[in-house]
């Protein structure tokens, strides 16, 4: 029937209420939960996509509702979750720095996601950082903060360092925030890790990251995402390699 939503729709909208509902649970301190929140959205926000795909295509409507849900899920839950866990009354970090830096996310996250909407040139690909990779990198920054989720792999304790050093200084929290919104709002132009088919020529970055992927987080839980992302935005110089070879 016409008047009912289609199931692409339906799982948009599961991405919504992830990210709604990661936003209350850490308005209540419940940061663990918030951010796994945040991951069950990104799950929705993948199979949203296969469905539209198998569907025969998404909609004008699908379009503008899946950049709505991204903003909410992707944009601004792990800023909060990023203000809660830095937040000036538990850390007795100045106030301006770490609102500004969770400002900086959900400003860039806006402005990513509008301009993706008009934009023809991302079709195949991206133009800068996708506002999802951002947003579950600030949420495992989080959870890497508080302990969660993480797994003994080497050099562990070193890098969670790295990861509370960082939240716990205004400047470098600040400085970390806005080079991911720079990121976002860049033209670097990043893959778009939707597979075409199923085979090896043409999407040996896709299955490169996935495979180095699945290694990083048995090795350490979700201190494993923010090492995904380095390795994707560097993907564009290291996939040349397969086109040469090819």
């Amino acid at each position: 029937m016409r008047g009912l939503p289609r199931i692409p729709d339906l799982l948009t909208t599961a991405n919504l209420v992830c990210g709604t509902a990661s936003i209350l649970l850490a308005s209540q301190g419940q940061l663990t939960m918030a951010c796994w929140l945040v991951f069950a959205g990104a799950a929705f926000d993948v199979l949203d996509g296969l469905a539209a795909r198998a569907l025969g295509g998404g909609t004008e409507l699908g379009k503008q509702l899946d950049s709505l849900a991204d903003l909410v899920t992707f944009g601004v839950a792990p800023a909060f979750a990023l203000f809660m866990a830095a937040s000036p009354v538990t850390t007795g970090l100045p106030e301006w720095p770490v609102g500004a830096s969770a400002m900086a996310l959900v400003v860039a996250s806006t402005w990513r996601l509008a301009r993706f909407n008009i934009d023809d040139r991302q079709f195949s690909g991206f133009l800068g950082m996708p506002t999802p990779a951002n947003g579950l990198t600030w949420i495992s920054v989080v959870l890497v903060i508080t302990g969660e989720g993480l797994h003994g792999g080497p050099g562990t304790h070193q890098l969670r360092s790295v990861c509370v050093e960082m939240a716990n200084s205004p400047s470098a929290l600040l400085a970390a925030c806005v080079g991911m919104a720079v990121l976002m709002l860049s033209s670097i132009p990043l893959p778009s890790l939707k597979f075409k088919h199923f085979g090896w020529r043409g999407n040996e970055v896709i299955y490169l990251l996935l495979g180095i992927g699945a290694v990083l987080v048995m090795l350490y839980g979700v201190l494993a995402v923010p090492l995904i992302l380095v390795l994707y935005l560097l993907s564009p110089l290291w996939g040349r390699v397969f086109l040469k070879v090819g």
